[in-house]
């Protein structure tokens, strides 16, 4: 591949500046490992010398079919800049090896400033690319590994720095920004691709909200959903916690989440206050604003998420409600990982508008959280303490890939696709950070709720979660009574409890099977049939809003009481986010028990008791100890109902051994650390 994407257009002069900091080749302070003072001063004006114009894909093809609706009023917009890495394809295959327990390199993980010097932009290119926009007057953030830049700055100034202008399209349903024309610049940059100049597809959360009451400071018998007592006793995560005299509860790892909303201080002590099994909790959830990292050069209107306020009834961002979602995701890991620590990373724009109209400043009508996720797993494998990580969102892949995305892109590569998010997940599989991904809540139609009409009901799986770097978590139907046993079958979430969703799981549409894998042909319930391509889940636990865990929303001010927020509320959540977190947290207690064993905590770096990318360690196990770690499910489907037909989609269906609709099974968390760990 050519290193520089050449455009011959000829733009005129205009006077240069000196630049208003310099980008030494070995990257500015701020750059390097532990620094992050503030080096600069303000922006200098444009600089576009004359000579070629440079530009790069940016999903342009997402614009074919859409209707232009005429010029957009955005406010505060911010771009990924995804660079050429001198190896992407040598990142891509050490992280496999970094995870494989029959390579040389199984466990020889790196730092990110390693997988820097390795693998990722050279220091200059990354220097000059830095320089350009900030010298533009935008707000630049970089991280150390040197493969994206997050810009930053006003329409005007965006505009100008990427010589193209915004307007605003209509396409299947969905109104939404883009370039007009090509993004170009006026020097060479080593860049692969722009992500968010072009907003049609979207991540959305995997979650189903069952009916919520008021908070009363309900005792063991009255709460709503699952408490964490049955979900820990059902999941044998408290044998775990009884293993010995100081393991394993998750004290000593840190578990990261990608945030999708704010969250309150007082959810989790309140949580932890009307349950008595996680009451003596001793874990610390901690917000991580991703935006506040680098004030100096990240604060061009994204900002540091306000405070959670009452009521919420108001725009943003005076108002930030919470989302569910993360309610789920923090309260779920450290209730069944108690004392692990939880850092909870979140990046805010109030600013970015995605509507027609004026956008006045404050005004915007942000993602919270999800647009910028990608900020924060560069913050998570940048600060290299998060041990496991745990994510609840997705698109399908149908509707996310392209062969011009450079966040996905499909068919690209040796593995199927290459991009942003499989570099940033092949990082933080060779730093040894285990990475847990919701698999979806439409089944074998992971395209269903995107909003394509063309690929609702086709077979389509779900991204991130069917990445090589990540252990894809399906949906079960848990009937666990109060004493914390089983009263029914443990089965696939699908169809037979009409909650309206179902356990995502099928084959991958572009990213190849890795060899660790289930072999042969694996066929849906229409009779199509692959061999090739990756599967997913990996395996299940909990996510039918039947048997949906308890979360509580809204709780303003210290317990008892959770005044504050309009009230305080709890009540059952399902989907695929609410086994996601429920994995990352049993994960936490093996990693806690490899630490604590000599045998075990042999892995190269700083942290030798991390175990990488864990879906090739558990499909690796034997048939033995498969069988001890993972309940086979052998009942359910999860197909879902078709959109415009009275029938079903396809889907698949549990049977004995790994199937498409359950993965491995439902692990049980005291033997899945004597399998894995041998105590």
């Amino acid at each position: 591949m050519k290193r520089w994407m050449l455009l011959l257009v000829v733009v005129a002069a205009l006077p240069s500046a000196a630049f208003a900091a310099t980008f030494t080749a070995d990257g500015p302070s701020w750059m390097r490992p532990i620094m992050r003072q503030p080096v600069f001063g303000p922006p200098a004006t444009v600089v576009s010398p004359l000579g070629p114009v440079y530009t790069a894909p940016y999903g342009a093809e997402d614009l074919q079919g859409a209707t232009y609706l005429g010029p957009a009023r955005l406010g505060i917009l911010s771009v990924n800049v995804t660079m050429q890495m001198r190896d992407e394809a040598g990142l891509l295959q050490y992280a496999a090896a970094a995870s494989d327990p029959h390579s040389l390199y199984y466990r020889r993980f790196l730092t990110p400033q390693q997988v820097a010097d390795f693998y990722g932009a050279s220091s200059a290119d990354y220097a000059r690319a830095l320089q350009y926009f900030w010298n533009q007057g935008l707000g630049v953030r970089g991280w150390t590994q040197r493969e994206v830049i997050r810009v930053v700055g006003t329409q005007a100034r965006m505009e100008r720095a990427f010589g193209t202008h915004f307007g605003w399209y209509r396409k299947n349903g969905v109104t939404f920004y883009a370039a007009v024309t090509a993004p170009r610049f006026g020097v060479p940059l080593a860049v692969r691709g722009l992500g968010g100049m072009v907003t049609y597809r979207h991540f959305r959360r995997h979650l189903d909200v069952g009916q919520f009451s008021p908070y009363q400071g309900f005792g063991p018998g009255f709460e709503i959903g699952l408490s964490p007592f049955q979900l820990a006793a059902g999941f044998d995560y408290t044998g775990a916690y009884n293993l010995n005299a100081t393991c394993c509860k998750g004290d000593g790892i840190t578990i990261g989440i990608v945030g999708t909303g704010p969250i309150s201080a007082f959810d989790v002590p309140a949580y932890r206050s009307t349950f008595s099994s996680i009451a003596s909790a001793t874990g610390k959830v901690t917000q991580v604003s991703v935006t506040a990292v680098m004030p100096c050069c990240y604060s061009n209107g994204v900002i540091m998420p306000p405070p959670v306020t009452a009521p919420c009834g108001g725009p943003l961002p005076g108002c930030n409600p919470e989302d569910t979602e993360a309610q789920l995701d923090t309260e779920q890991s450290s209730s069944l990982a108690p004392n692990a620590t939880v850092n909870f990373y979140l990046a805010y724009n109030p600013n970015e508008c995605y509507k027609p109209g004026v956008c006045a400043p404050g005004a915007g009508s942000p993602q919270l959280g999800i647009g910028e996720t990608d900020d924060e797993l560069q913050q998570i494998a940048d600060d290299n303490v998060a041990d496991v990580v745990s994510a609840s969102y997705g698109i399908g892949m149908l509707d996310f890939a392209s062969p011009s995305n450079p966040i996905l892109t499909c068919p690209s590569g040796p593995t199927g696709c290459t991009g942003a998010d499989p570099d940033i997940f092949a990082t933080l599989a060779a730093e040894g950070i285990g990475v847990f991904y919701s698999s979806g809540d439409t089944g074998a139609s992971g395209c269903q709720r995107d909003g394509n009409p063309s690929t609702a009901d086709v077979l389509c799986a779900s991204y991130p979660s069917g990445d090589l770097n990540v252990a894809s978590i399906g949906g079960t139907t848990s009937p666990i009574g109060s004493d914390g046993r089983f009263t029914g079958i443990l089965s696939v979430w699908g169809l037979q409890t009409q909650t309206g969703g179902a356990s995502g799981g099928m084959w991958d549409s572009y990213i190849k099977r890795p060899a660790y894998e289930f072999t042969g042909a694996v066929c849906a319930t229409n009779g199509v049939c692959d061999s090739v391509h990756r599967l997913q889940p990996d395996f299940s636990l909990n996510g039918d809003l039947a048997t949906g865990d308890a979360v509580i929303l809204n709780c303003g001010s210290a317990p008892p009481g959770c005044g504050g927020l309009g009230g305080a509320l709890i009540g059952p959540v399902g989907g695929t986010s609410a086994s996601a977190p429920g994995a990352a947290a049993m994960w936490a207690l093996v990693l806690e028990a490899c630490k604590q064993t000599a045998a075990c905590a042999i892995a190269g770096g700083a942290h030798p008791y991390r175990l990488g990318n864990p879906a090739p360690l558990l499909y690796g196990l034997s048939a033995a100890k498969k069988a001890s770690a993972f309940f086979d499910i052998v009942y359910g489907e999860n197909a879902v109902p078709n959109l415009s037909k009275p029938v079903n989609d396809a889907g698949f269906v549990a049977k004995p051994g790994w199937d498409a609709a359950s993965g491995l099974g439902a692990p049980f968390a005291r033997n899945l650390i004597k399998v894995i760990v041998g105590i």
